[in-house]
């Protein structure tokens, strides 16, 4: 990844000196130490910084409380709706100062990436802050919320958030423009994983292009692993429901808008006059546009402008422990070329200083299935690399995958025409085995932090569902050791045989990112 981060990661705009070595954050012990918390490091962002090393130890505290924050430390019940209300735009704010001095990252060295990933984490770990509140917000009153009846990128505050400076600009989906880019999240395990796979984690798992054409239609160019490069009408993005939906606006929009149109008609003259869709791209290599990803749409509209404009300016970069995982979804990458090897991952864009975010929404309904799906694929990739689990199909799903494989060869026959909309011909069965054995192992995790929850009166946070993974996948270990007929999931996603050496088969992550911080990289 070209990680180029500067010694002054977040530079003064003003002469005050809260960011010294004097000072650091103090643990949340009620909802004042919140606000004050957020309020300094709102005031350190905008201040001087001494180093990109100072930088990343410095927001790594402050990660580490906003991951571990638990509903008892602040009286979350307690809070008012003003008060949510205030705590919410809060960290919004902070997330989007943080964001506005990414132009000044450009130190290529070690402290400079750690600095970039702390930055990443902070932004993650507020969001999800943010989730907790939201929550509180729309359900005070313990009532259901119905998924189905919110409308993406419509609403009002505190699901749907939109920056000050679009604040008059942009009221819904109906305000988009051509050239802007829709960062959304899936609702499937598979998603989970696009957002979790690389070095640094994420919370979004696809890219859309915004077109708007002579008639004044917004249509968006996209990837789907299913069907392929599609260009839809806009509501057919928005009746796809997606958990988490960010917008974001390319600083020239003239350029935006060119890119958007380059590739729509690209796509379009494949889909509707060639009628065959240019192939989604599993290697996920955005270098080569013959086929495309869902990232690689962005990046390949771009190219056709200028083959100067290279987005996003921080790519994913992968670790080796993940390696077997990745050569099943078609990734070409292995010991010899991880260190040079990168990609543009969907959620990235959001580290690109040349886009702003325009407005941010969530669907309230689905923000907590979203974030403990999050904290599964986490644990699982965590287990991949330090443990060396691995994925194991049953019998009965790798013949089943191999059945559809080949049948997908023949769906000119009437009772098969069905598996064209479920998987392309450029899917191995292997990796319809791992998308299937994905789930069937994330459905048993995420039963088991459904019944913690169903104890708890408020959100679970990320630390209190890692340490349930962590202790049920620690129990069915315990079961798998002494064989016991009793069905466990473990058989589904298995250890290895012999001790993993560390040393020899995973790298140290440059970004010594904490996936979860109380185990540190």
């Amino acid at each position: 990844m070209k990680f180029f981060v500067s010694l002054i990661v977040i530079l003064a705009v003003s002469s005050c000196s809260f960011w010294t070595p004097k000072r650091t954050p103090s643990s949340v012990q009620n909802e004042s130490d919140l606000f004050l918390i957020l309020d300094t490091l709102s005031q350190k962002i905008s201040g001087d910084v001494e180093s990109s090393k100072y930088c990343h130890e410095e927001l790594s505290k402050y990660y580490s409380i906003f991951l571990s924050l638990e509903a008892k430390d602040i009286g979350m019940a307690k809070l008012t709706k003003d008060e949510i209300s205030t705590l919410v735009e809060k960290s919004f704010e902070t997330r989007i100062e943080l964001k506005d001095k990414l132009h000044l990252l450009n130190d290529p060295s070690e402290d400079g990436r750690k600095c970039l990933a702390s930055v990443r984490s902070v932004v993650r770990a507020l969001r999800y802050m943010e989730d907790y509140f939201i929550e509180l917000y729309m359900t005070g009153g313990g009532e259901k919320l119905d998924a189905e009846k919110f409308v993406t990128l419509e609403g009002e505050f505190p699901f749907h958030l939109v920056n000050q400076k679009y604040k008059h600009l942009f009221k819904s989906h109906k305000d988009l423009r051509s050239g802007d880019v829709i960062l959304s999240r899936g609702n499937a395990y598979s998603s989970a994983a696009i957002a979790r796979i690389g070095e640094d984690d994420a919370q979004f798992s696809h890219l859309s292009f915004v077109f708007k054409d002579d008639k004044g239609e917004l249509h968006t160019s996209e990837a789907h692993i299913e069907i392929g490069n599609v260009v839809e009408p806009i509501k057919k993005h928005i009746d796809q429901k997606n958990a988490r939906t960010v917008v974001f606006r390319y600083k020239d929009t003239g350029i935006a808008h060119q890119a958007s149109k380059c590739i729509y008609e690209k796509i379009d003259y494949h889909q509707n006059q060639k009628k065959k869709n240019i192939k989604y791209d599993f290697t996920m290599d955005y270098k080569d546009d013959s086929q495309l990803f869902c990232s690689e749409v962005v990046y390949a509209g771009f190219q056709c402008v200028s083959k100067d404009i290279d987005v996003p300016r921080f790519k994913t970069k992968f670790s080796a422990g993940q390696i077997p995982f990745l050569n099943t979804l078609g990734i070409k990458i292995d010991e010899k070329n991880i260190d040079e090897f990168d990609t543009f991952g969907p959620g990235d864009i959001e580290f690109d200083s040349d886009f702003e975010i325009v407005a941010e929404w969530r669907n309230p309904a689905k923000i907590r299935d979203s974030r403990v799906k999050d904290a599964i694929l986490t644990k699982i990739f965590e287990w991949m690399e330090l443990d060396g689990h691995y994925f194991k199909p049953p019998f009965k799903i790798r013949a089943k995958s191999d059945f559809a494989w080949i049948s997908r060869r023949f769906t000119w026959l009437p009772f098969l025409r069905g598996l064209k909309e479920k998987f392309p011909k450029n899917m191995s069965s292997d990796q319809l085995e791992l998308f299937i054995v994905l789930d069937m192992v994330g459905e048993k995790l995420q039963t088991r932090i459904n019944e913690k929850q169903k104890a708890s009166p408020m959100p679970l946070s990320m630390k209190q569902m890692f340490n349930i993974l962590d202790e049920y996948r620690d129990e069915d270990r315990a079961r798998y050791d002494k064989r016991k007929k009793k069905s466990h999931w473990m058989k589904y996603f298995r250890p290895p045989k012999k001790k993993v050496d560390h040393h020899k088969h995973r790298r140290h992550r440059k970004g010594a990112h904490f996936r979860n911080f109380h185990h540190r990289r």
